[in-house]
């Protein structure tokens, strides 16, 4: 216990932990919209056109996949951009 607190760096990694925490919890929020709006829009999108059109569930089921591979395009778009900028540092 002595030697973390005769350590000059300790507040140093404390605050980097802290500052890496922050960033961690922004990547998830970013994560959830790039999940939640594409999926959430297109059901929307394809209950309305279900209720038009009259072909309950079709559409609907058709706009949730097209929701979810949209959300996967995102992820994979962030994954890169923080390898990406990962690979800078």
């Amino acid at each position: 216990m002595k030697q973390a607190a005769a350590n000059p760096t300790t507040k140093t990694s404390h605050a980097d932990s802290s500052a890496n925490v922050g960033i961690l919890a922004l990547t998830f929020l970013d994560t959830t919209w790039r999940i939640a709006v594409p999926v959430i829009l297109f059901t929307m999108l394809g209950i309305f056109v279900d209720l038009k059109l009259g072909t309950k569930p079709w559409l609907t089921l058709l706009a949730v996949v097209i929701g979810f591979a949209l959300a996967i395009v995102l992820v994979k778009r962030q994954i890169e951009a923080v390898q990406k900028a990962e690979a800078k540092k």
